[in-house]
């Protein structure tokens, strides 16, 4: 931002120096801040901004208790302001914001902050281009609105905010035209229709506005969002230009939206698959493991093992998985430790 705005003031000084009359030093360099006061008024009265700068320039670092301190800071920024151009815009912009930080609840605050508005304002593109100035100044009027409710520029500014919201809704709209017709894009130029209709009920091409969306619902396949729309522009606008289209728009949508029906119902839906039963993994035949094949005396007795004192011996199943394990003995020695009784 510094630097913005000191090439700012290396443009207006280079533009304003070369239409500048000779600056009065006697009276610059006077002690009385009243003087001095009076050469920058007659020099801004006279168009003379380079040397009215210089003047107020001096009040504002020579005399800081001076009565004319806030007036002279608030002709340092009209002189930017009055001299036009976008770099003295600027300027203008940043003094009018000083004031405002040094002075918030001085009589001439509002002045400062409706002029600060306003060097946005004189920036703001046509709807084709870009809108950031538009924005910006939009912002500064509404903080006056908020600020300073009860000042003489209430009025005014509420006009600007209503230009500006119309500049901002016609950019709007002019994106989501040329998503619509130039690229196709229905999706995105939906997006900007329910946008601005939604930012900007106040547009005052609102009944286009629900055409458009209407004709790229339809052309996007939601047909059943196009007929609310269509409604819509037809109950609150019934004097449009679009109503016509609309109509005949109406009319072609329910051929587009009605599927052709199966000559037989039965047969266009085949019948759903019977339910299957997973069959459950081959785990193979049980191995036997049978006492006899192991030295121990200990035998298998359920699901564990216990000492065999003279009763009938048991065998033990146990069922092993083929696909996991692969072919095993019929088999198994189960060589366990010796355990004297």
């Amino acid at each position: 931002m510094r630097t913005r705005v000191a090439l700012a003031a290396l443009l207006a000084s280079t533009v304003g120096g070369c239409a500048s009359r000779s600056l009065d030093l006697e009276k610059l360099s006077s002690p009385s801040d009243e003087i001095v006061w009076q050469a920058g008024q007659a020099a801004l009265e006279g168009k003379d901004w380079e040397n009215a700068r210089q003047y107020f320039r001096r009040i504002i670092d020579a005399f800081p208790q001076s009565q004319y301190q806030p007036e002279a800071r608030i002709a340092l920024a009209d002189s930017y302001a009055q001299a036009g151009g976008a770099g003295n815009y600027i300027l203008a912009i940043s003094a009018y914001r000083e004031f405002l930080t040094l002075y918030p609840s001085h009589p001439r605050a509002a002045y400062a902050q409706y002029q600060a508005a306003e060097g946005y304002y004189e920036q703001k593109n046509s709807p084709d281009r870009d809108q950031t100035a538009t924005l910006q100044a939009l912002e500064e009027y509404q903080r006056l609105l908020d600020v300073y409710p009860d000042s003489e520029f209430v009025e005014p500014a509420r006009e600007r905010v209503r230009d500006c919201r119309q500049t901002l809704a016609r950019s709007d709209f002019m994106v989501g035209y040329f998503y619509q017709r130039t690229r196709k894009a229905y999706r995105a130029a939906i997006a900007r229709y329910e946008g601005l209709l939604r930012d900007y009920p106040d547009y005052a091409q609102i009944d286009e506005v629900i055409f458009r969306l209407a004709e790229s619902l339809a052309a996007a396949g939601r047909f059943a969002e196009a007929r609310p729309q269509i409604g819509r522009l037809l109950a609150e606008h019934p004097s449009s230009e679009f109503v016509d289209d609309a109509r005949k728009l109406l009319a072609q949508i329910p051929e587009m939206a009605t599927p052709a029906a199966p000559a037989n119902p039965a047969a266009a839906e085949p019948a759903p698959p019977a339910p299957t039963t997973p069959a459950a993994p081959d785990d193979g035949p049980p191995v036997e493991i049978r006492p006899e094949d192991s030295p121990s005396p200990y035998v298998g007795r359920g699901q564990g093992w216990g000492v065999d004192a003279g009763c009938s011996q048991r065998s033990l199943s146990i069922p092993v998985s083929r696909e996991r394990q692969g072919p095993m003995p019929t088999a198994l020695p189960l060589p366990l430790p010796q355990v004297s009784l």
